[in-house]
């Protein structure tokens, strides 16, 4: 089999996260009119909480604040910053497969994730927009990587998606967590096994909004409706670490649009 073509790759060769494809969401999801994120989030995302070490690995960082320098969130004081990374408005991706190497950080309560939204976000709103969760991990189940479609009718707790159970905690090494997307067909891998496959008949009689062009999303949230309590051993900083991600064609699909 011949090697899949490479269409676009972000191998994080800067000092800071390429402004040309990164945005940054900052604050506490209140500006937005989603406090919390819209899942009871503690973290307050900052413009210093994600940088690229001399190695070329990008770390996003939860940091927890007890100065009051992080300002005030939903719950009063923030006591938590972190940060998240979009590529809307700079880079959209419709099929193919899209592919990050990372290493997730231990701890119950945290909640890191890659993650895509539909294009007409702002227009349709969310979930109608679509929402592919690549890869979400908590660390209160350090055994299980989550792959999940939301969209209108099934979101939430009440998303299409899979889990892959381990023999080894995902934070005791680095992985490659991955989705396989072509028109009506979305899978999962980690380490390029397939845990997970959808198509609109997983979703019937609800809408598959997935053959469309979406950004792209990556964030470590603290805490919140999934990542749950924090362990009272908690440490006061955990990083997520990203080598590298890499879009490829896959099976004469894939297409990425430059804004």
């Amino acid at each position: 089999m011949t090697n899949p073509k490479l269409l676009w790759s972000e191998e994080f060769n800067e000092a800071v996260p390429s402004p040309n494809v990164w945005d940054r969401d900052l604050g506490d999801g209140t500006e937005k009119g989603i406090p919390g994120w819209g899942n009871n989030e503690l973290q307050v995302y900052t413009e210093g909480n994600a940088f690229v070490t001399a190695d070329g690995i990008l770390e996003l960082e939860a940091k927890r604040v007890t100065d009051g320098s992080a300002g005030v969130a939903y719950y009063g004081p923030a006591e938590w910053t972190s940060a998240r990374l979009v590529t809307k408005g700079k880079v959209l991706f419709q099929y193919g497969e899209i592919v990050i190497r990372a290493k997730v950080p231990a701890g119950a309560g945290i909640w890191p994730a890659f993650w895509m939204l539909g294009e007409k976000i702002d227009e349709q709103g969310w979930p109608l927009a679509g929402e592919i969760d690549i890869m979400e991990w908590v660390g209160r189940e350090p055994f299980e990587a989550l792959g999940t479609l939301h969209g209108p009718g099934y979101f939430g707790d009440h998303g299409c998606g899979g889990k892959l159970v381990a023999e080894t905690a995902f934070s005791d090494d680095w992985h490659e967590f991955g989705i396989r997307w072509k028109p009506d067909e979305i899978s999962w891998q980690v380490d390029g096994k397939t845990y997970f496959t959808a198509t609109p008949q997983n979703v019937s009689p609800n809408q598959w909004v997935y053959n469309q062009p979406y950004s792209m999303l990556l964030n470590m949230a603290v805490g919140g409706n999934l990542g749950g309590p924090l362990a009272a051993d908690f440490p006061d900083s955990v990083k997520l670490l990203v080598q590298w991600i890499r879009v490829y064609e896959f099976e004469g699909y894939g297409q990425v649009i430059q804004l």
